[in-house]
């Protein structure tokens, strides 16, 4: 599957424990665990994006759980719309 600028992507179903062992070193984002770069549950309610060379992370779901980021200060979130670019404010694109 096309993703994000038609970069190939496979999408595999699998559960967390199986999805955490296929990723080992050399990630960016190691410090924080190897999460895989696009994660859903089988229903598709919701979303984590994460591209391997991006600092940030991207969820998409229905508005209670966005509004329920957005007020964790721990987790320093902001909506943005579909037509948006999620690039942090302060950022630039190299």
């Amino acid at each position: 599957m096309s993703l994000y600028w038609d970069w190939p992507y496979v999408l595999v179903e699998a559960g967390p424990e199986q999805a955490l062992t296929w990723r080992t070193g050399g990630h960016m984002r190691d410090a924080y665990g190897a999460l895989p770069d696009l994660f859903f549950p089988a229903d598709r309610s919701w979303l984590v994006s994460a591209l391997w060379d991006d600092t940030w992370t991207c969820v998409g779901g229905p508005e209670p759980l966005i509004h329920t980021l957005e007020r964790n200060p721990l987790v320093n979130a902001r909506q943005v719309r579909p037509d948006e670019d999620a690039l942090p404010p302060g950022l630039t694109r190299d």
